[in-house]
């Protein structure tokens, strides 16, 4: 496991929804961080986590959906493979990781699992919870070693109980689940890297929605870039499960600095997020572009959908 773990670090793109407390938060950790490493301890981590989500997530983080251009010129970028799928290689380590972005991350079986697009909250999380798999280990932040990523349940968000999730494999989706103050907190991480998409099913199919959809609801660029929670609900059904199924047909294409169209869609008319709503309790956040794109999560591919279809979706997102 030591030479794979290895190569599968490098800096992801994070959560536009992270609140600007939170960054406010990081920023002066990191800065007191950096002026005293040697004291730097597990009660560091804790302190800086209270900061962070709900599910105590501890990460660097920046606002931007641009693909990451650390990958310019080297062998991480997603590629176009033979019978013209997109590779999306394994996770790498910055060579120097004090100017690391770090996301809430986990070891688990020889991979990285890192923080999802998809939410639930924690009394629907109780209904999925599957067998304890382990307990993650506060062992990686910015200054680690590369040994630090060789070990399992090593993560970057403190001490949390890790659960398989019921309906779902866990070579893709693992959570972690708890109690404060009386109340649970769950939270999902995914394994997107290190693997060959030859369509949507190879993302979309894992994440069980065909059949299993309760509703949905949207909301604009504008509103989300400034974390306002200002959702539309999606009124026709039948359009958003033939959404949904078209999703598994859908061509993946890799992310890349010069051909990524998110880049220059970053504005009402063209950008909308779609929150799918599951018969399970969870939620996958979605963004659609005008031009019939689709990105889910913190990968390296965005999707092309059929353009009748996606224009019926696109239509109730008016």
């Amino acid at each position: 496991m030591s030479n794979k773990i290895k190569q599968e670090i490098y800096r992801i793109e994070i959560p536009k929804e992270l609140s600007e407390r939170s960054e406010i938060g990081i920023r002066k950790a990191k800065k007191e961080m950096q002026n005293s490493k040697k004291r730097y301890h597990i009660t560091s981590i804790g302190i800086v986590a209270c900061l962070l989500l709900s599910m105590g997530t501890f990460a660097y983080f920046k606002h931007d959906l641009s693909y990451p251009k650390e990958t310019k010129n080297n062998n991480i970028a997603p590629i176009v493979a033979n019978g013209g799928g997109v590779d999306i290689p394994s996770i790498q380590l910055p060579k120097d990781g004090s100017k690391a972005d770090m996301i809430g991350l986990i070891v688990y079986n020889g991979k990285i699992y890192t923080q999802t697009s998809t939410e639930l909250d924690g009394e629907n999380a109780k209904a999925i919870l599957g067998q304890k798999l382990g307990t993650t280990k506060a062992t990686i932040d910015e200054w680690s070693k590369q040994q630090a990523y060789d070990e399992e349940f090593a993560s970057t968000i403190g001490i949390e109980d890790v659960f398989s999730v019921e309906g779902y494999d866990k070579d893709f989706r693992i959570m972690v689940y708890g109690e404060r103050d009386g109340k649970p907190h769950a939270g999902f991480y995914e394994n997107l890297n290190g693997l060959t998409i030859n369509s949507g099913v190879d993302v979309f199919g894992k994440l069980k929605m065909v059949g299993n959809v309760s509703g949905a609801e949207y909301r604009t660029f504008s509103d989300w870039d400034n974390n306002v929670d200002n959702y539309h609900p999606i009124a026709n059904m039948k359009i958003l499960n033939d959404f949904v199924k078209e999703l598994d047909k859908t061509k993946p294409l890799p992310r890349g600095e010069n051909s990524d169209p998110i880049s220059n869609s970053r504005n009402n008319d063209e950008f909308r997020e779609l929150t799918i709503q599951l018969n399970d309790g969870t939620k996958v956040k979605l963004i659609l572009l005008k031009d019939g794109y689709i990105y889910y999560g913190y990968m390296g591919a965005y999707f092309k959908m059929k353009d009748d279809i996606f224009l019926s979706m696109w239509g109730q997102l008016q």
